[in-house]
């Protein structure tokens, strides 16, 4: 995703933040996926304040992002709680109490294995929440284009199902998935393949009098939330039917 939908971020993660306003929560320390032009930090230093936030660079959406970090990391040396600017994934020794990305799962070829390693960095009732691009984004795109030769498929824009069951094989409890629509509508076809090239349901090398564009023109965005907790993380389990509830989350009827 491209500096042209950083907009888009920004009202997503503003959404996953309602989200988790009911939610009793105060971590120390905040992963969030990813940098997006600082944007994310400040949001979450206003809800956290105090909270060490790091923070995973995106190339794709950074143009100066050798020196941003750079900068940051000579900036968490004076102010520790400042929080990183990582450009090499989570740190082996890294832990941290809330982890959060946002429309950035969609592009992943294997949800489950990052699903698995956010767990290993996740403390003891921490907590995972997430936004992603599901599979009915771009239908209208697919629809025109049958052939399917200028179109790619997003990678991990799996059925909400699939990404709750695989919450429960890594082990998180009361996982929780809800999707909205969003609806894209343009002007120009040039717009839209723009837009279309900005989320990667275009091919790089698509030229846009290549494209069949759908009538009318509009785009459906799939957004799917998801959030989960890390509970008896010590606790050894074989048995993958069991889950771990967190005592007020049992409420009498």
């Amino acid at each position: 995703m491209t500096t042209s939908l950083s907009w888009l971020r920004a009202e997503i993660q503003e959404r996953i933040l309602n989200k988790l306003e009911p939610i009793k929560l105060s971590p120390k320390r905040i992963l969030l996926e990813p940098d997006f032009s600082d944007l994310n930090r400040r949001a979450f230093i206003r809800r956290f304040p105090g909270a060490q936030i790091d923070s995973i660079a995106d190339s794709q959406i950074q143009g100066a992002t050798p020196f941003r970090i750079k900068l940051q990391q000579a900036l968490s040396r004076i102010l520790p709680n400042s929080g990183r600017l990582l450009d090499q994934g989570i740190p082996a020794d890294a832990s941290y109490d809330l982890i959060l990305s946002n429309l950035s799962l969609q592009s992943r070829s294997n949800p489950g294995a990052w699903l698995a390693n956010c767990h290993q960095h996740l403390t003891e009732g921490g907590l995972i929440s997430f936004a992603y691009l599901g599979p009915d984004t771009g239908k209208e795109l697919r629809n025109a284009n049958s052939e399917g030769g200028h179109l790619q498929a997003l990678p991990g824009a799996l059925d909400m199902h699939d990404i709750g069951d695989a919450l429960v094989q890594n082990r998180y409890s009361d996982p929780v998935m809800d999707m909205e629509y969003l609806y894209l509508e343009y002007e120009t076809e040039r717009a839209l393949y723009k837009d279309g090239l900005a989320l990667g349901l275009i091919s790089p090398d698509a030229q846009l009098d290549r494209l069949h564009a759908p009538s009318p023109l509009k785009l459906t965005l799939e957004i799917v939330y998801g959030h989960a907790w890390v509970l008896a993380k010590n606790r050894s389990s074989g048995d993958s039917k069991t889950a771990y509830i967190r005592a007020d989350a049992i409420k009498r009827k």
